[in-house]
């Protein structure tokens, strides 16, 4: 049966609705998210990851935190252990709502190490969570956490992230996949073709001028050009000695100037 909600509370969801969809990146749409579900379902900490599948499994990636998090270790922290088992949702062809309650039971999960050695010292003990997944490919896992004080989040918390799937799932396929388009079609314009022609770059190493002028990260460029890190190492390499500059700063300043 479906949760009620009040009229407010419904145009409450339709401007939050709007307000991801002005988002323009991946970080806005995260932290607009994270502020915005707040009125509605109230929680102690968030993340957003962005997910993947990698060799037949989930992988996330870039979180966005209300919190400091470690960039190194998160996705150790929310994907290893007897529990949560949350590839099976991740993986799933379409977008899920679930809390942790729901995959284990209370006695269970206070038992794993996932709970005892991260959860527990940050002071979680509750979660929501949303696996944002687009014609069976993963783009997104949101996460809510609330502590043991607190009550579990309720099917009417499930309910309010539920209708918001697919706002999101437009959202994070516009800002993460399309994103790639716009910036392979940016290699080709007149200014880009010109500072390509100087430095004598090849086509794949003009995509990634391109994305070091964005401010775009090594991770996202291996995202988005399906290279591996060694593989921008080298053509990084390259371009430092063809553009005659020692890292990715200089070649930055250098390339603005010429674009």
């Amino acid at each position: 049966m479906a949760a009620i909600l009040f009229e407010h509370e419904w145009q409450f969801l339709l401007q939050m609705s709007t307000r991801v969809t002005y988002a323009e990146t991946y970080r806005h749409t995260c932290t607009t998210f994270l502020e915005q579900i707040k009125t509605l379902i109230p929680y102690s900490s968030g993340i957003v990851f962005r997910a993947s599948r990698q060799n037949g499994a989930a992988h996330l990636m870039s979180p966005i935190s209300t919190e400091n998090i470690n960039d190194d270790t998160d996705h150790n922290t929310f994907m290893e252990g007897d529990f949560p088992h949350w590839n099976e949702y991740i993986m799933s062809p379409y977008s899920m709502v679930f809390r942790q309650s729901d995959i284990v039971d209370e006695e269970k999960w206070e038992n794993t190490r996932l709970f005892r050695e991260i959860w527990e010292p940050k002071g979680n003990y509750f979660g929501l969570f949303l696996s944002v997944v687009r014609k069976d490919k993963p783009l997104a896992v949101i996460g809510l956490f609330r502590d043991r004080m607190k009550k579990d989040f309720s099917e009417r918390d499930k309910y309010i992230l539920d209708q918001l799937k697919d706002p999101l799932e437009r959202k994070f396929f516009s800002v993460l996949e399309t994103r790639t388009k716009k910036q392979g079609n940016a290699v080709y314009n007149e200014r880009v073709i010109r500072a390509s022609g100087e430095y004598n770059l090849t086509k794949r190493e003009s995509e990634i001028v391109a994305l070091v002028v964005e401010g775009v990260t090594s991770e996202e460029m291996c995202n988005y050009l399906y290279i591996t890190h060694a593989t921008l190492s080298k053509h990084l390499s390259n371009i430092y000695a063809k553009t005659k500059v020692r890292n990715r700063t200089q070649l930055f300043g250098l390339l603005s100037k010429e674009l």
